[in-house]
């Protein structure tokens, strides 16, 4: 079960987000996280594209990574774009994420650091923060 704290779940658990479960079978679960991660996919190349003309300079933006978290979670969970409601544990790590009242401020300041290095930094480098932080 999604969200609960049972023994057997914390081995195969990434985090201890409570949640509530929309999609019980397993199967099932896996087909609708392949469908979203191309509906995601799409979703980034409609974001590149609209952007690709000089008078729409592209900036990040909190409310993209939220449309595109939307996406990604659809039908699999009932927090689909929005911020994280409460804190989280990584099973089996030492690392504890922020707690879920800071997240906003640290996507904005994402954005902030995204948009300034765009012109001086590589695309690599701008990725790999951002999947750092």
């Amino acid at each position: 079960m999604r969200g609960s704290l049972r023994a057997d779940a914390d081995e195969t658990r990434h985090s201890r987000a409570r949640d509530t479960e929309l999609i019980s079978d397993p199967d099932e679960l896996a087909k609708q996280e392949a469908r979203n991660g191309l509906r995601q996919f799409d979703s980034v190349i409609e974001i590149v594209e609209h952007h690709l003309s000089p008078d729409r300079p592209f900036h990040f933006r909190p409310s993209q990574l939220l449309h595109l978290n939307r996406v990604a979670l659809e039908g699999i969970s009932s927090y689909a774009g929005n911020w994280r409601p409460a804190d989280i544990e990584i099973g089996g790590s030492k690392h504890k994420p922020v707690g879920a009242y800071q997240v906003p401020e640290l996507v904005e300041d994402l954005c902030d650091y995204i948009n300034a290095q765009s012109a001086t930094r590589s695309a690599l480098h701008l990725a790999a923060y951002m999947m750092w932080r």
